[in-house]
């Protein structure tokens, strides 16, 4: 049972593999619950630079997410934002499980 409530759905298209002739085939398309906060902030990409974030994301645990991959929420009014992930944090407990996932876009 996730620590917040996840009332949303955000889906995730993994990242394609070339076949080696310049042809690139499509991912996965995998659906999360989520909690999605829709507001401006700074937080710290993986290069360690600063860059302006427009969504956090709350996952629960430790879901298969990387950086390649594109992520599409959908709100309440039907807008609809795909962007790729910023930043990707794991929150961990004391025993080292991670209990959610905080990713910005």
């Amino acid at each position: 049972m996730p620590l917040v409530a996840m009332k949303q759905r955000i889906t995730v298209t993994k990242a394609g593999t070339s076949d080696g002739w310049g042809d690139v085939t499509e991912g996965a398309i995998v659906e999360y619950k989520a909690r999605v906060t829709e507001e401006t902030k700074t937080v710290v990409n993986s290069y360690g630079e600063e860059a302006v974030s427009s969504m956090t994301i709350l996952l629960d645990k430790l879901p298969d997410i990387s950086y390649d991959d594109t992520i599409t929420y959908e709100n309440e009014l039907g807008v609809r934002i795909e962007r790729k992930p910023i930043a990707i944090k794991p929150c961990r407990m004391l025993s080292g499980r991670a209990v959610i996932t905080e990713v910005n876009v």
